[in-house]
């Protein structure tokens, strides 16, 4: 079964060549088309507004000069945010090394940045300003992407429509303390609710009880969690410890940034070779935890009959009941990771004028209660903690922070043994030591 993403995932070097540190000699075309366009407007006022103008708006509907360099500055503050945040990321003894050249840091201005790229000798700035225009692009186009713009509203849409034909069927709703750790085996998860005992870890979920009939039969599931999220909201999850209890609970992500929060799309097409922020499937998403596999089942029957039957999802992956499809998941997801999941096909209809329906896609995870528990076991290798930063080591640090411009002569920790992994590998593999994730 061929891997839904893998029809436009390639090699991120290739998808963003810009980001090679040795762009000259991998894509000298790039680099001749760069310098012909900074030489045209290096010294010309006019030439350098017609080419911002372009660059910044549709070809019908101009703006000032100022409103052009204004878009471009705010695009550029936001890539260069978007750096610092990621340079946190890494172990504090690495942080001054990586902060990216002041004279970088604190231009906004796309001329002036491209001046750096050819009038400095310095490997690391040059690289440094190719990065900080890319991103700042990156970050311009998705904000553009009709996908994206419009995700608070199909977001919006696919929640009243589960709350108006799922959750009506709630009986009952309460908090419920889960006591849990790891079985003896290692891997699965032993859970009981009331008190723990010594050493277990305690969350608390917001339980929903639903009664309904389908296919003539009655059925209970119990919800649970759920949540339906667009993927550029500023709130996402994260995992709050009290005394004794972690429940699940929201804050500002990509805080650095300004006023957007697409860093999370951005970082994602970076890490998948993507080059069209349309394209990442997640946009909107849809996330529920049940008790058990047989509550699965009928969760599934249950979004089927609410979407229009079972062809409507694309893209299955199913490590509940299939061991083979783990070859189709993130390359980063722990060895236990375990999920029902699938891009659904929504329907919907504008409010403006006469224009026809169109389908927008929602990204459904379905967990069984024991196998989301292992996403947040703090030991756990399935833990999502852990993905997340395996998703920094071993995608977004080699690219972004590659060996070739930031490595330092260094001793090998063992010798006659090189640092495994590839560009950004040295850099990326001591972000991961420290963050308790690893590079594995």
């Amino acid at each position: 079964m061929d891997d839904p993403f893998r029809s436009f995932c390639i090699d991120p070097r290739r998808a963003h060549p810009v980001l090679d540190p040795d762009l000259e000699r991998h894509h000298p075309e790039i680099s001749r088309s760069v310098y012909r366009l900074y030489l045209a407007i290096r010294d010309d006022q006019r030439a350098y507004g017609e080419f911002l103008s372009r660059l910044l708006n549709p070809s019908d509907a101009p703006r000032s000069f100022a409103a052009d360099q204004i878009t471009a500055a705010y695009s550029i503050n936001e890539a260069q945010r978007y750096v610092e945040a990621l340079v946190a990321l890494f172990p504090r003894h690495k942080r001054g090394w990586l902060r990216p050249d002041p004279r970088i840091a604190s231009e906004r201005d796309v001329r002036a940045l491209l001046g750096h790229i050819f009038n400095s000798s310095d490997a690391r700035r040059i690289f440094e300003a190719r990065r900080l225009l890319y991103l700042g692009l990156l970050l311009f186009n998705v904000a553009r992407t009709w996908e994206v713009q419009r995700g608070n509203l199909h977001r919006d849409f696919f929640a009243a429509l589960l709350e108006r034909e799922l959750f009506r069927h709630t009986v009952s709703a309460r908090d419920l303390d889960i006591a849990f750790d790891i079985a003896a085996d290692g891997e699965q998860i032993a859970y009981h609710d009331g008190p723990p005992h010594t050493g277990e870890e305690v969350w608390r979920f917001h339980l929903r009880e639903l009664n309904f009939i389908q296919d003539g039969w009655p059925q209970r599931l119990n919800v649970y969690f759920y949540s339906c999220r667009s993927k550029r909201e500023v709130l996402p999850f994260r995992y709050v410890r009290g005394q004794q209890t972690y429940e699940l609970a929201t804050r500002e992500r990509w805080s650095e940034l300004t006023l957007r929060r697409d860093a999370s799309i951005v970082s994602k097409m970076l890490r998948k070779g993507s080059t069209r922020p349309c394209e990442i499937p997640d946009i909107v998403g849809a996330m529920f935890i049940v008790k058990d596999l047989r509550e699965v089942e009928t969760l599934k029957e249950a979004l089927f009959d609410i979407l229009g039957g079972p062809l409507k999802l694309r893209n299955v992956v199913d490590t509940l009941t299939r061991d083979e499809d783990r070859e189709l998941l993130n390359p980063q997801s722990g060895s236990g990771y375990r999920v029902f999941k699938g891009d659904a096909d929504v329907l919907f209809q504008p409010e403006w004028g006469a224009a026809e329906p169109y389908v927008f896609t929602v990204e459904l995870q379905i967990y069984t209660l024991e196998t989301y528990l292992r996403t947040i076991h703090t030991r756990h290798y399935a833990s999502h903690h852990r993905l997340k930063q395996r998703q920094f080591v071993e995608g977004l640090a080699p690219l972004l922070f590659p060996d070739e411009i930031y490595e330092r002569r260094r001793t090998p920790r063992h010798p006659g043994r090189a640092v495994q992994g590839g560009p950004g590998a040295a850099q990326a593999q001591d972000a991961g030591a420290a963050a308790g994730g690893g590079s594995s």
